[in-house]
């Protein structure tokens, strides 16, 4: 296998235009959130300190601005924020982030990626395997139209939904599994702890089943049929060679260079549906992270205030960014031992 340089050149170049796109979102993001503390704080000043507000004004006027803008500007100054761009201040607010929630103790972002990476991990390979066996059985059937079907189906249902409904039916009614949570109170250990984790698992990882496996069923039945019909698998019968190995060692791996595509498209798409299912399920992984940087306060005049941790909210992106772009470069390099072509 040679190294899939053009490949891989072509992903560090679209997720370096996600980067950018991440760094102008908090870039105008900084900037719209200063903005509007200069307008509040202004307000507060004029408003209690006349003299204050007073002296803003005339330095304003000297040098030919207005009273927000000569604001903005000692405020920038004074928190040392760059404000000459933005994609400068983009940059500055993703790094202060970064610094900010590694020197925070309440949130170990180590913990909740592992939760993550178990979650997906688990979800895929179940995935994969399952959609490998129902393919290959349903390649030269005519019950492939059911798995269609259903690939349609539940392809226009929200994940949130199918995992209310596995709560009511399986946590609630039968009580066979724990409606939410990772592990249970009090926490057990050793191999004990391992399987009650993976009980716990067992509701969201089939929600994100449920959502993803047809679409994957009906890539695979549909490549194998397409393989079934080429010369080399024909030759292979005619050479006496059993339908296990043809099928196994030889439609297979062409079949997963197009599946391993497919893996990396609807990984990158199922983040969504994962941070819905965290939430529902209350995991601990990145999705309750998600959640946490919209700030619901009760105040008692107003009601529920919604407020936006915006440092929060880029750290969780740059998480979910880093964890594809390592997946899709990983599955590059699969795709590259399955077919030196890739290369």
């Amino acid at each position: 296998m040679r190294f899939p340089v053009k490949t891989l050149t072509r992903l560090a170049a679209i997720y370096l235009c996600v980067f950018l796109v991440i760094i102008l979102v908090a870039g105008a993001t900084s900037n719209k959130l200063a903005w509007n503390y200069v307008h509040d704080a202004l307000i507060g000043i004029r408003r209690n300190n006349p003299a204050l507000y007073q002296e803003l004004e005339q330095n304003a006027t000297r040098e030919g601005i207005t009273v927000e803008e000569y604001y903005y500007k000692i405020l920038t100054k004074a928190k040392g924020v760059r404000a000459n761009s933005i994609f400068v201040t983009g940059i500055d607010l993703l790094k202060k982030s970064i610094d900010y929630y590694r020197n925070n103790t309440k949130y170990d972002f180590s913990d909740f990626i592992k939760v993550t990476l178990a979650v997906m991990g688990i979800t895929m390979f179940l995935i994969i395997i399952l959609s490998l066996f129902l393919g290959f059985k349903l390649a030269n059937s005519r019950f492939l139209y059911i798995a269609e079907g259903l690939a349609r189906f539940f392809n226009g249902i929200p994940s949130w939904w199918i995992g209310a409904v596995l709560i009511a039916v399986f946590a609630v009614k039968l009580d066979a599994f724990p409606i939410s949570g990772l592990k249970s109170i009090p926490p057990k250990g050793g191999f004990e702890g391992v399987l009650d984790v993976l009980w716990h698992l067992v509701l969201p990882v089939a929600t994100l089943v449920f959502v993803y496996i047809w679409e994957f069923v009906v890539v695979v039945a549909h490549n194998v049929r397409d393989e079934l019909g080429k010369p080399y698998v024909l030759t292979a019968r005619a050479k006496g060679i059993s339908e296990w190995v043809i099928y196994w060692r030889h439609v297979l791996k062409n079949v997963s260079i197009v599946l391993s595509s497919f893996t990396v498209q609807k990984f990158v798409e199922m983040f969504t549906d994962y941070i819905v299912v965290d939430v529902l399920f209350n995991l601990g992984g990145l999705g309750i992270i998600f959640k946490a940087s919209f700030v619901r306060t009760v105040v008692p005049a107003f009601g529920v205030v919604v407020s936006f941790d915006y440092r929060l909210f880029f750290v969780v992106t740059l998480s979910i960014f880093i964890i594809s772009f390592v997946f899709s470069f990983l599955l590059e390099l699969v795709k590259g031992m399955l077919d030196p072509r890739v290369s």
